[in-house]
C-alpha cells in the first residue's frame, strides 16, 4: 500500500456552494481506477473515512458537485448530498488535510472491495477508540471482519497520529 498526503482547500463561493482544490497535483491517489481510502482531518480532528476506485480528485469533485447542487436546488442529486465537510457552516476549517491510501492491483477487482471496506470499518473505529468519537461527518461504514484489514487499520492511524 502507497500512502501520500494531500493539503485541500476549499474556497467559498457567495451561493454557499463552493470549489476544492487538491496539492500537489500529482501522485499515486491521482491516478483513477486505482482502489484506496482516503482520511480527511484537520490537525488531529478526523473528518472522514471513505473508499473509492476513481481517482481521488475525481471522488472529490464528485461530492463537491453534488453537495452545490443539493445547497443550491435544496434536493439531493440522485439520492446524494455530497459530503457534510463542505458545509461553511457545519465545518469552518478551509484547510485540512487528505491522507489517502492506494492498494495494489490485486484489490481493484469487486471481490477484495469488502477487504478494503473491512480495513475502512476498522479504521473507523480505532479512531472512536482513540478519540473518543466517530469522525465527525462519517454517514456510514461497511463492516467485514479480517484480522489483517485490523492490522492494517492500526499501521495507517500510526502513521496519521
Amino acid at each position: 500500500m502507497i500512502f501520500e498526503t494531500y493539503k485541500l482547500k476549499i474556497t467559498d463561493n457567495d451561493n454557499l456552494s463552493c470549489s476544492i482544490k487538491l496539492e500537489p497535483n500529482s501522485g499515486l491517489a491521482l491516478i483513477k481506477e486505482k482502489r484506496k481510502l482516503y482520511i480527511v482531518y484537520h490537525g488531529n480532528e478526523i473528518l472522514y473515512v471513505g473508499e473509492a476506485h476513481t481517482s481521488i480528485k475525481t471522488r472529490f469533485q464528485r461530492g463537491c458537485t453534488s453537495f452545490n447542487h443539493y445547497i443550491i436546488n435544496g434536493k439531493a442529486r440522485g439520492g446524494y448530498k455530497g459530503y457534510k465537510w463542505l458545509d461553511k457552516i457545519e465545518n469552518p476549517q478551509r484547510n485540512l488535510t487528505v491522507s489517502v491510501i492506494t492498494f495494489p492491483q490485486k484489490y481493484d477487482d469487486k471481490e477484495n472491495r469488502k477487504f478494503i471496506e473491512a480495513i475502512e470499518g476498522e479504521l473507523v473505529y480505532l479512531i472512536r477508540n482513540k478519540t473518543g468519537n466517530w469522525p465527525k461527518f462519517q454517514n456510514e461504514i461497511h463492516f467485514s471482519n479480517s484480522d489483517e484489514a485490523k492490522e492494517m487499520a492500526v499501521e495507517i492511524l500510526t502513521k496519521i497520529f
